[in-house]
């Protein structure tokens, strides 16, 4: 609803096309304010909030056509030898152009992210979007693997790219660029695990184990989809794998020990004290070799 309302004022009103103060104002309201809005004070009236958003946006619709983008005079084309030639974009159209709605999405994600990690230590923050210890999927629990997603999406435009030119890199090459990612998200990941520790923190162990947490996941994504990347494989049959892999990892847990490992194993060793960051890596894996398909 936000973005539909953002999107009246753009196309009906141009409202967006000066960036004053006005307008940077209505831009954070829209797409910060509203997030902020629909997870504390309206999470229990979800369709109050999309009715206030959306009747301004019919009103705009409504009301007539006042845009005020500016239009660029088109420049004559050179001609050469009595031929026009081709505007730059019109000799070759890029057959993977970059899709804005993605960057909106990865955008909001990330909004979204920010307002519940710092609200959810109020009152006004609903424990329903907390993460969840066992059972269920939760808000937070959909950021994480939407996270996971992003990067998938955010990766797969280069590697699609190669490919549309009969190029494949190298796995060595796709290790370094590979690395590039990861460190930055290990070092995070260790300042996280020292300030916590060091600070003493509360934190929920059961979330991803005593030294284990949300970094250290991403920063081993890049690699080990750098493998799946360089195989000579169909982006299909990368696809096709890893959701096999899915199923046969729901399989092992539903019929050997495996959850009740991940669920009450006592922590007297390394891997048994961080086993549900651990655990967790193969499906994450998934998401992130799978997004890249879409």
């Amino acid at each position: 609803a936000a973005v539909l309302l953002w999107s009246a004022l753009q196309s009906r009103r141009g409202f967006f096309v000066d960036y004053g103060f006005a307008a940077f104002t209505t831009d954070f309201l829209l797409n910060v304010g509203a997030i902020l809005a629909a997870t504390t004070i309206y999470s229990s009236a979800p369709t109050a909030l999309n009715t206030l958003l959306i009747l301004p946006a019919i009103a705009l619709y409504l009301l007539p056509h006042g845009s005020r983008t500016r239009s660029k005079k088109s420049s004559p084309p050179v001609v050469t030898n009595g031929v026009p030639e081709k505007r730059q974009g019109q000799a070759s159209l890029d057959p993977l152009p970059e899709r804005p709605f993605i960057t909106h999405y990865r955008g909001s994600m990330m909004v979204v992210t920010c307002v519940a990690i710092l609200a959810v230590d109020f009152r006004v923050f609903p424990r329903r979007f907390a993460k969840v210890e066992t059972w269920g999927t939760s808000l937070m629990d959909m950021g994480v693997g939407s996270f996971v997603f992003a990067a998938g999406l955010a990766s797969a435009r280069p590697v699609l790219k190669a490919r549309e030119s009969g190029k494949t890199a190298s796995i060595g090459a796709s290790m370094t660029a590979a690395a590039r990612h990861s460190v930055p998200l290990s070092i995070l990941g260790l300042v996280r695990l020292y300030s916590i520790k060091g600070l003493d923190y509360a934190e929920h162990v059961s979330e991803y184990g005593v030294h284990w947490n949300f970094f250290f996941t991403l920063a081993l994504l890049p690699a080990f989809a750098a493998i799946i990347q360089t195989l000579p494989w169909s982006l299909f049959s990368a696809h096709f794998i890893a959701l096999s892999a899915s199923l046969v990892y729901q399989v092992v847990l539903d019929t050997t020990s495996l959850k009740a490992y991940i669920l009450t194993a006592p922590r007297d060793s390394l891997l048994s004290q961080n086993r549900e960051g651990v655990f967790s890596f193969p499906p994450s894996y998934q998401v992130r070799v799978r997004s890249i398909k879409f």
